[in-house]
């Protein structure tokens, strides 16, 4: 057994207490307060009045002075740098870490920032409302650890604080006195736990709402009992039934406890299919037009047909969420293993969950709100954590531009997009009315089918993994656009749940594209690589193709042909040589489905391109196309 020399094990030492150094040289929170003091440098000027006003109102009813009274820049440098003990070192650290950061900031900026600094080194030490007193004016923007674990009960009891009104801060704000042994036993469990969260929570979102209806000894008396409410719910694991009613009185006219219980919802499934019935009915089977009651005849009028919930392909987007929810184990794994096929041709990245998970939560934090606003908020959503996701090429000013509303709201710059759907979801109703007010206008028949779709599918999609969530959104998306997409372009997108769930109806296809398309799923590497082959079409003969593609007609066809081959074709060849040869049998779908208006001479010419991989007499397609009359 070796031994480790004295040295190596004196260096090893130092460094191993040098590292601890670090990560606690502004004590137990080092790591917030490190944060803090990084997103606090890099507050935008409107950012700054949001906190400086937040501050004010935290003082109407916690008293604290903000004027000439609050500690000056010179006051709190001397105190971080005086030596007579009255700071502690990790505080007189952070201290100064804070004053080089802002050291071009304006005094009121500097001493709001300190209060929450002191705040955060000592937050295990101080009681939830003396942190929240001096932290407040920063919750929405440097949000504090510890909130994403909250019970959901405790999360029901926050957003109905946020929620109050008047009349409820007024019934909250009068004198209570509790039960002696109830009481006794909450501070028995109060005094086995550090700090709750929940009460933390409780006292922060209060500070940051009471004050807008009631200020003065009113308001504080509102804020301590919402406070009080906090505590209890994080104590109520300890807690009989009979405790928990008891404590619960001073809250119980403004927030009835009953209204923070879950409530079991209807199994995901039960749900999404209920949506999708309700859906298919109202798509097949629109109301009917009473007849007049009149003796004369009137004129018979088609009855009025309801838009289409799900767009143009309701009824195909209906049998995908309905599908996608039914999918086993094995055939998810099988869209997977697709999807990854399909990406080693596209070379396209994967949409980041993050994005997905964001569209998810914007869906449905705007479920009460109008179509209108719902749509204008998604596009908001969709092109912020577009530019969340690629900020790291592009500047700052380019950033601020596509965050929009949410450059206002929350400090960006240093969240991921994962971040952001979590940041998403936390936005309250109030939040989602200014983000929709910052987008002029949207197309609203293009985006409310997309909105809709989501509302079906996030709570399915909500307990999915990521990689299943951004696949079924991906497919969703795709078809709900299948007409605006090229087909190409919609089959990589669907072609992971073409088999699972198709979306084409082979009796809408003719014999001969039902041979090529069979033929494409029969394609060999050799073949794939004669269809790789570059290729060029002359301009009388593209011209002719146009032309009998114009309507439309062929379209089924060339997705058809898309679909097989960007599924096929990755199992032979990969990269760019099948990107090349998926598009070059694509390109046959759209031939071969337009062979009806095509001379026997344009056939054989557009079909160059495939013949050699797939010969245009094995499809037997020859004969039913039209020549041309002399």
């Amino acid at each position: 057994m070796f031994a480790m020399a004295p040295a190596t094990h004196g260096l090893l030492g130092r460094i191993l207490s040098a590292n601890d150094d670090a990560s606690r040289r502004f004590g137990k929170n080092t790591a917030e307060v490190d944060a803090f003091i990084d997103a606090v440098a890099h507050l935008t000027p409107w950012q700054w009045r949001q906190v400086l006003t937040a501050r004010r109102l935290v003082s109407t009813v916690t008293k604290e002075e903000t004027g000439a009274s609050s500690q000056s820049l010179e006051a709190i440098q001397a105190a971080i740098r005086s030596t007579d003990g009255r700071l502690s070192d990790p505080m007189s650290k952070a201290g100064e870490a804070l004053i080089g950061a802002l050291e071009k900031r304006s005094d009121d900026k500097v001493a709001t920032a300190w209060q929450a600094l002191s705040a955060l080194v000592m937050r295990q030490h101080h009681s939830a409302l003396k942190f929240a007193a001096h932290y407040a004016p920063f919750i929405a923007l440097v949000p504090v650890s510890g909130f994403d674990a909250l019970d959901p009960a405790t999360m029901r009891y926050l957003k109905a604080v946020e929620a109050l009104t008047r009349e409820k801060c007024e019934v909250l704000a009068r004198r209570w006195r509790l039960d002696p042994d109830a009481s006794r036993a909450l501070l028995q469990v109060v005094a086995k736990s550090r700090y709750l969260k929940g009460e933390e929570a409780a006292a922060l979102l209060a500070l940051r709402t009471i004050p807008t209806h009631l200020t003065g000894d009113l308001g504080w008396a509102a804020v301590r009992t919402v406070v009080h409410g906090g505590r209890v719910l994080g104590a109520r694991s300890e807690l009989s039934k009979e405790q928990i009613a008891v404590l619960w009185i001073p809250l119980e006219p403004a927030i009835p406890f009953d209204s923070l219980e879950e409530h079991v919802p209807k199994p995901v499934r039960a749900r999404v299919r209920a949506a999708v019935a309700r859906a298919t009915t109202a798509i097949t089977k629109p109301p009917t037009s009473r007849a007049d009651s009149t003796p004369a005849p009137a004129k018979r009028t088609s009855p009025p047909k309801l838009a289409a919930t799900y767009g143009p392909n309701s009824l195909e987007v209906a049998a995908f969420i309905k599908g996608v929810v039914e999918l086993t184990p094995i055939q998810w794994l099988r869209v997977l293993d697709r999807r990854k096929l399909v990406a080693s041709v596209t070379r396209q990245d994967a949409e980041p969950a993050g994005v997905v998970r964001s569209l998810l939560a914007a869906i449905k934090g705007t479920k009460d709100l109008d179509t209108f606003t719902r749509c204008r908020a998604f596009a908001a959503v969709e092109r912020a954590a577009g530019t969340v996701s690629a900020k790291a090429q592009l500047t700052h000013e380019e950033s601020m531009q596509g965050y929009g509303a949410f450059g206002d709201i929350v400090q960006l710059d240093y969240v991921d997009v994962g971040g952001f759907a979590h940041l998403v979801a936390a936005l309250n109703k109030g939040d989602w009315v200014k983000v929709a007010e910052s987008v002029p206008a949207v197309n609203e028949d293009v985006v409310a089918p997309l909105v809709n779709t989501g509302g079906a599918l996030y709570g399915f999609l909500e307990g999915r993994p990521d990689e299943e969530a951004v696949a079924a959104w991906q497919a969703a998306s795709a078809l709900v656009r299948r007409q605006h997409l090229a087909p190409i372009k919609f089959a990589a997108s669907y072609a992971p749940f073409a088999s699972a769930i198709p979306v084409t109806n082979p009796r809408s296809l003719g014999a001969p594209v039902l041979r090529y398309v069979s033929a494409i799923g029969r394609l060999s590497a050799n073949q794939c690589a004669l269809l790789a082959q570059p290729w060029q079409m002359a301009d009388e003969v593209s011209s002719a193709l146009s032309k009998a593609v114009a309507d439309g007609g062929a379209r089924t066809a060339e997705e058809a042909a898309a679909l097989a081959a960007v599924v096929t074709v990755p199992m032979r060849v990969k990269g760019s040589q099948g990107w090349a040869a998926a598009k070059t049998a694509a390109f046959g779908g759209r031939v071969i489905g337009s062979r009806s208006r095509l001379s026997l001479e344009q056939l054989e010419v557009l079909w160059r391109p495939i013949e050699a991989a797939i010969p245009l007499a094995s499809l037997g397609a020859a004969t039913k196309s039209r020549r041309l009359t002399l």
